[in-house]
């Protein structure tokens, strides 16, 4: 179908305007040099494109920041996996037409290879999460044709994780409708998908060992295996009815014991924590958070976010016990009650803990790991003193280029930016990483992202109002912006943008307007 969407002239150059050609939902956008048309919602989450960032011919999808090549359709960031078709747009009698043709979808596959059985290569990525799914199909897009296999210490197809405190929590969404990908996805590309745990890596040599002696010597290894999640060292910590959540198995254990429960426990105001506290209020639970600080996500967002946070879950009817410890979590063959360091008792059908993770990488042997145990690799996601073997995800210590500080990150969107990175410098086509990090949460209906990294931050300018869930903060090191957080998700987006670009304004401007529309500095370039 060909149709009349404006009239020439009506949009300028670098603006997007949503149109409607039959039943289509299509995004049409003006650059420097044409029109250009594609369907108007993200394929990650169907979210309208129209609201989102756009620079150059690079489009950044509002929530989650997936990015587009809106020349080509490409998709260009995660969490996007697949790409938009294009349509053509034709300027005629003073007016802007855009053809769909009868059939097309809102979402195409990026091109992938298979298999090639003269390439004689074997490339092993171990961990199938958001690093480890990303770098496979990468490789296959990249031209890699040996032998690809995924070892995984979950049975299930790469998932969509971040859905297991929210959705999978709940029971709005059921386990099989979390898988990024189906079977015939990874055996048509070749991608040989193997179920168990590996035990020991030899950096060195790269030679893998299973759990049940299986043995892989390949070519290339990406470690990509993620955190796993730390338990509480009180006694009753390991009780039966004491969970943690990193997994869809872990998440349908805690609604299965939710079932028919009155009262919880959650012990950690973190991002996990807060999340669970507010997926098991909707399903009727009385709920505390535990924690040892005096507000939640203080440390990250600062005292008048935090503070919004606490009152949020208060509304909701979640209690807090905050600057309080943990002495015991009491029960005989289950948890009945948690016992805090100051003599005060809770009951507690179940405990959800949320006290962070440490990086999967007891199996590595020959490389000196980082305190905390991480891997340490290069810009390209190399294990220093480890020919061959790469590292991206939870477990990476990488150098930042925007603080200048080796970090480790632990968040879906920058794993999956990671897995891209290693995926292309294993088949030598790798580049420094400029990957802007960024992270959301969801909390009940307010969605909160986050661009940077600002550890370390000591002042903050706060744009907008935080009680009416209408702001964005700036966190500064120094004087110098690191990090943005906020609602307001095309103000995250410029920010992301400006930052990987090196324009991010000075700390000076920010406290003068506060409530500077970042997209004004990305329209002056």
């Amino acid at each position: 179908m060909k149709q009349r969407v404006i009239e020439h002239g009506q949009l300028a150059v670098g603006q997007m305007k949503a149109v409607k050609v039959g039943s289509m939902p299509v995004l049409l956008v003006r650059t420097a040099d044409a029109y250009h048309a594609l369907p108007g919602r993200c394929t990650h989450r169907p979210r309208p494109l129209v609201k989102g960032t756009l620079h150059g011919t690079r489009l950044m999808c509002p929530r989650h920041q997936a990015a587009f090549d809106v020349r080509t359709g490409d998709a260009l960031e995660p969490p996007a996996l697949d790409g938009l078709p294009t349509f053509d747009v034709d300027v005629e009698d003073g007016g802007v037409f855009v053809t769909v043709p009868e059939g097309a979808g809102d979402r195409r596959l990026m091109p992938l290879g298979g298999r090639d059985p003269d390439d004689e290569r074997l490339f092993v990525i171990v961990g199938a999460g958001g690093a480890g799914a990303v770098a496979a199909e990468t490789l296959r897009g990249a031209g890699y044709g040996g032998r690809l296999v995924m070892l995984s210490r979950e049975s299930h197809r790469p998932y969509d994780r971040p859905h297991c405190s929210a959705g999978l929590l709940t029971g709005r969404l059921a386990s099989d409708e979390l898988p990024l990908r189906d079977d015939a996805f990874y055996a048509e590309h070749g991608i040989e998908r193997r179920h168990g745990t590996v035990v020991g890596l030899d950096a060195g040599s790269r030679a893998l060992t299973l759990e049940d002696g299986e043995e892989y010597e390949p070519d290339a290894v990406l470690v990509a295996t993620g955190g796993t999640p730390n338990r509480l060292p009180v006694p009753g910590g390991d009780l039966e009815g004491v969970f943690t959540l990193r997994s869809i198995d872990d998440g349908e254990e805690i609604l299965a014991a939710a079932r028919g429960k009155d009262t919880a426990v959650v012990i950690g105001a973190s991002f996990i924590g807060l999340e669970v506290a507010a997926s098991l209020r909707e399903l009727g639970i009385e709920t505390t958070v535990v924690a040892p600080e005096q507000l939640p996500l203080e440390r990250v967002f600062g005292a008048r976010v935090g503070r919004r946070i606490q009152r949020l879950h208060e509304d909701r009817g979640v209690r807090f016990r905050l600057g309080s410890g943990v002495a015991e979590i009491r029960g005989d063959a289950g948890v009945d009650g948690v016992a805090l360091g100051d003599g005060e008792e809770l009951s507690a059908h179940f405990v959800v803990l949320g006290v962070g993770v440490r990086p999967a990488s007891g199996f590595v042997r020959g490389l000196e790991l980082e305190r905390d145990g991480g891997v340490a690799v290069d810009d390209q996601f190399r294990a220093l003193g480890a020919a061959g073997v790469w590292a991206a995800g939870d477990v990476a210590h990488y150098p930042d280029p925007y603080t200048g500080r080796r970090v480790r990150v632990e968040h879906w969107r920058i794993a999956q930016q990671q897995g891209k990175a290693a995926a292309l410098s294993m088949v030598g086509k790798g580049s420094p990483f400029h990957g802007v990090p960024f992270f959301w949460t969801q909390q009940y209906r307010l969605a909160i992202g986050y661009v940077g990294i600002g550890a370390g931050w000591d002042d903050l300018v706060i744009g907008g109002d935080v009680e009416a869930d209408d702001f964005i903060a700036y966190y500064l090191e120094g004087g110098v912006p690191r990090a943005a957080a906020g609602t307001r998700e095309t103000q995250l987006g410029a920010f992301a943008e400006l930052m990987r670009i090196g324009r991010v304004p000075s700390a000076s401007d920010l406290r003068r307007r506060p409530e500077l529309d970042l997209r004004e500095l990305l329209a002056e370039e």
